[in-house]
């Protein structure tokens, strides 16, 4: 009774642990697809909830009615064969164009479901039967019960501490599944009391799953382009890839940057170029900050061609830094580019530097994070900015209709810490409906004309060189932004909800997570 006592304990204890697991690892493979923002988040934790409180019901009238020693193995074992068999499902459902099209409430819970909701049923069947075989012939029920959920909570501790402090640093997604699947298993076949057959059939199939998973995983990089990176970090999927001469870099499915390959100092994008506007409009810049790092376009081509401006960059994923350096070669600019690894607001709250030029580019897929658009925020930047400094910030949106909620929300956040005109250029198009990359000017000094802006571009050598004058042509000067314009704050910041128009248009999105692309190789 003792060696089962002690074994039905540490697959209560394994069984918190692997839902955790399963549910951060897993929310990152739906990140992947919906961004991380916190309704995506929201919808993947409603779903585990939901999945554990069926599988504390069906595990307990099973286990009245049959063998909880059997209801148990089987609920682990059928557990284990899903989670294994993970990187296999996620290629295939997350290549659905129908589930890419859904919009992210929606999309999260049908995809969470498929991702973490099958195996969370399964585990959350192991508590109680764990508790109806502990409690055979005992008077102590609650006692029972109440070891049996203590532990499951421990593991889960342990679980959620050690995916996030140490799996998601050292392991990639798909190895995370497959050793959990495989640990369950393991624990469910030992002893697993009366169902050996049913045991040894799901063995079998998680051995047919590890074999076929490689050959059909090695497809996930077949498309335009070579992949010569895929690997994650504790916050996101990053892939780069060649392709048509430019090295491309995407996290989380996004094109974030690129590269000539050739000229580790080019700007293939043309919203990036758009970045000297801050050094053109204040020509005596000695200070630069770049929030947001990515392949470090921007902030090495500042580095080359403005003599005598130190670039400080904010990225807040050192793997994105590591990866700059290897694939986008940072590390020739080490003299005039200083990298921190930290939240860009965090850095502004804490550093006692002021800038002359600030550029905001840090997107989580296609949200900028919450924090970094509220009044709260922008008080701050003010802080850090000299006399006669400049912002330039990157929004996606649309100048009219539903996308272009969040862009006017910006805007009219930003004028009301920084009290001038706001400076509006849409890079790609004229169309107002159009959703695309909006440079946002504003900070302190006054703005020019865009006529005059035009001018100073052609009479520019840096700016000359870069084919910016047909957006520069198109831009305006805002000086006061629509009525109905939300304005953020950290009290009140709903920018999924500002956000969501720009997330279905699928914006800048350069493969699909799953069999058709690389989103998956190891």
């Amino acid at each position: 009774m003792a060696a089962l006592r002690a074994l039905t304990d540490v697959r209560v204890f394994a069984s918190g642990a692997a839902v955790m697991i399963v549910e951060i690892a897993g929310g990152r493979v739906v990140n992947a697809v919906y961004g991380s923002s916190a309704v995506v988040w929201g919808g993947v934790i409603g779903v585990v909830l939901s999945a554990l409180a069926a599988g504390y019901y069906v595990g307990g009238r099973l286990a009245d009615r049959f063998d909880p020693r059997t209801v148990m193995a089987a609920m682990m074992t059928s557990a284990g064969a899903y989670v294994t068999a993970l990187p296999v499902v996620i290629a295939v459902v997350g290549s659905s164009p129908v589930l890419i099209r859904l919009d992210e409430r929606l999309g999260s819970v049908v995809m969470g479901s498929v991702v973490v909701g099958v195996p969370s049923v399964f585990l959350g069947g192991v508590v109680p039967s764990a508790v109806r075989l502990l409690s055979e012939g005992l008077s102590g029920i609650g006692s029972v019960s109440g070891n049996v959920y203590a532990l499951s909570t421990a593991g889960s501790i342990v679980g959620s501490f050690a995916t996030t402090f140490i799996l998601l640093q050292h392991a990639e997604i798909n190895a995370i599944f497959l050793a959990t699947g495989l640990m369950t298993v393991v624990l469910a076949l030992i002893g697993g009391g009366r169902g050996r057959a049913v045991n040894a059939l799901t063995a079998a199939a998680v051995l047919v799953v590890l074999v076929a998973s490689p050959t059909l995983l090695s497809c996930t990089a077949a498309f335009a382009g070579e992949v010569r990176l895929v690997t994650d970090s504790e916050y996101s999927r990053i892939v780069v890839v060649d392709s048509a001469g430019i090295r491309h870099l995407f996290i989380n499915g996004l094109l974030h940057s690129g590269m000539e390959l050739g000229d580790s100092a080019s700007l293939p994008f043309e919203y990036t170029r758009l970045f000297v506007l801050g050094p053109l409009l204040n020509p005596n810049a000695r200070d630069a900050l770049f929030v947001g790092g990515g392949g470090f376009s921007g902030p090495k081509f500042f580095a080359k061609w403005y003599e005598g401006l130190f670039v400080t960059v904010v990225e807040i994923d050192g793997k994105v830094v590591e990866v700059a350096r290897r694939y986008f070669h940072l590390d020739e600019f080490e003299r005039e580019i200083r990298v921190v690894v930290m939240d860009g607001r965090r850095y502004l709250a804490l550093t006692e530097e002021l800038f002359d030029v600030v550029v905001l580019d840090a997107y989580s897929k296609n949200y900028i994070p919450f924090h970094m658009v509220t009044r709260e925020f922008f008080e701050v930047l003010s802080s850090r900015l000299n006399e006669g400094g400049v912002v330039v910030s990157n929004v996606i949106a649309s100048l009219s209709g539903p996308a272009s909620a969040i862009l006017w929300a910006y805007v009219r956040t930003a004028m009301d810490v920084f009290k001038g005109e706001v400076l509006v250029v849409p890079v790609s198009s004229g169309n107002p409906l159009d959703v695309q990359n909006v440079i946002v000017v504003f900070g302190k000094r006054p703005l020019p004309e865009p006529r005059t802006l035009v001018e100073a571009v052609r009479s520019d050598p840096v700016a000359s060189s870069l084919r910016i004058e047909g957006a520069v042509s198109r831009a305006f000067v805002v000086r006061s932004p629509p009525p109905d314009a939300v304005l953020i704050t950290d009290g009140f910041a709903p920018v999924e909800n500002l956000m969501n128009p720009v997330t279905m248009s699928r914006f800048g999105e350069g493969y699909v997570a799953g069999v058709w692309g690389p989103s998956l190789c190891g």
